[in-house]
């Protein structure tokens, strides 16, 4: 006999918890920016930029729970070049762009819902950039960025939704497409979509981020911040669209992402440590990449940066590190493991010649030292069948480098592959192949 008594209490229970969280929420300050105080129209066509500038000015300066500010679902937001600009009153502040049947609030009681309903349906949300380079000639922070989130601790950016930066008119201009190369009147910048500067302790999560003119995002001083669930995705020719780019950062984790574009699927600049990149999808793209490093002499402070469980799809590169001659410090403390390669032209590439026309010394070099290559597994494009390529400096040279477990095979039967190692330092583990016999013994 079903206990009905029971059922009751605890549908009873659940009602109270849920009335008490909604109160819990709703006091704790939502700010639609289609508030008619606000003003957004979301039709995709009329400049909603004010209205995200008003709403988030209001957050900002909201101090009750957790303020929250609110891109509802079902809406596409035209969206000029803004800065949602920091520090808040509040400790934490949350940005989300919905993508969801219901209201926003619900976000804080979805894991609770979950357990007793299953009619969460995604809709839509997507937030657009102009199409029109000429957009950006009166941005105060130049055409460099489009989303800024500056200064704001504790932010989580979040919702399902879509920030596209329909980036083809840039794409066009830049310096860096294949058809232009340098032609007068390129463009050496692009703006790049969503960026987070100096928001340490956030999240962003939940979010795609497509058709950037540049970098999809970038994280840029600041430390303890995570993304996860993120969907990168433009076409494989457009120049210099890498999935996210960090520099003078410490402890960020990305995980559980995917990354399809024209560059690095995440590339780690200089004064990054404790950075760990985990269980996502690269390709097409030009790997994980460390660096550039070095360039114009510049000094190099890169440490413990730990990639994972990646899978490698139809990239130029996969597990890669790349600095310039005339460069000064040290990359050091570095891992690749457990991570699939499918079609990849170059799987396993240092690279310490960095667009360097020919390999003469210049008197300095980034030391690249402590570097592991550990269980990395699948197939390379017969294009290049150099497979693992080490092509360090000899007035510097790599040390501490260690290839453990390594087997790639070509992606069509009867291509031999070969290794590439000059001036480079370290063991081989286990099997590795294709075999490694110019590495320098550490023992």
């Amino acid at each position: 006999m079903v206990n009905l008594q029971g059922t009751f209490n605890n549908l009873f229970v659940l009602g109270v918890v849920i009335s008490t969280h909604l109160h819990v929420v709703a006091a704790q300050g939502v700010f639609d920016v289609t508030d008619p105080k606000y003003g957004a129209v979301g039709d995709g066509k009329k400049d909603d930029t004010q209205a995200f500038t008003k709403a988030w000015a209001d957050t900002c300066a909201a101090t009750a729970g957790i303020p929250k500010l609110v891109v509802p679902e079902g809406k596409t937001f035209f969206v000029g070049p803004t800065s949602f600009m920091g520090p808040c009153k509040a400790k934490n502040v949350t940005f989300e762009v919905c993508k969801r049947l219901f209201s926003c609030a619900w976000d804080e009681i979805n894991a609770l819902m979950l357990l007793f309903f299953f009619f969460f349906v995604k809709l839509g949300g997507t937030i657009v950039a102009p199409e029109n380079p000429a957009a950006w000639n009166s941005a105060k922070g130049g055409p460099g960025t489009w989303l800024v989130f500056n200064g704001v601790t504790s932010l989580l950016v979040n919702g399902g939704g879509v920030i596209d930066g329909r980036r083809k008119g840039w794409w066009e201009k830049s310096c860096s497409n294949t058809k232009r190369l340098g032609a007068p009147g390129c463009t050496k910048t692009q703006p790049a979509a969503i960026n987070f500067w100096g928001t340490s302790g956030g999240q962003f999560r939940d979010i795609t981020v497509q058709n950037s003119g540049m970098f999809h995002v970038t994280l840029l001083k600041l430390e303890g911040f995570e993304a996860y669930n993120i969907k990168i995705n433009s076409p494989e020719d457009s120049p210099n669209t890498d999935g996210i780019h960090l520099q003078d950062v410490k402890q960020v984790t990305i995980a559980d992402s995917q990354f399809r574009g024209g560059d690095d699927c995440v590339s780690i600049g200089d004064r990054s440590s404790f950075v760990y990149v985990r269980n996502c999808h690269c390709g097409p793209g030009h790997g994980v990449s460390i660096g550039s490093l070095g360039k114009n002499g510049a000094q190099a402070d890169v440490e413990e940066i730990h990639v994972e469980k990646i899978e490698f799809v139809g990239t130029m590169f996969g597990a890669r590190i790349k600095t310039y001659q005339g460069g000064k410090g040290y990359c050091r403390k570095i891992s690749y493991k457990n991570s699939n390669f499918t079609n990849v032209m170059n799987p396993i590439f240092i690279d310490q010649f960095y667009w360097s026309t020919n390999k003469n010394e210049v008197g300095s070099a980034v030391s690249i030292s402590d570097v592991t290559f550990e269980g990395l597994t699948g197939t390379t494009d017969v294009k290049t069948p150099t497979a693992i390529s080490l092509s360090c400096s000899k007035l510097i040279p790599c040390s501490g480098i260690k290839i453990s477990n390594v087997n790639l095979t070509p992606a069509v039967a009867g291509t031999k592959l070969t290794s590439n190692c000059s001036n480079a330092k370290g063991t081989i583990l286990g099997k590795v192949e294709p075999a490694v016999t110019s590495l320098i013994s550490s023992a």
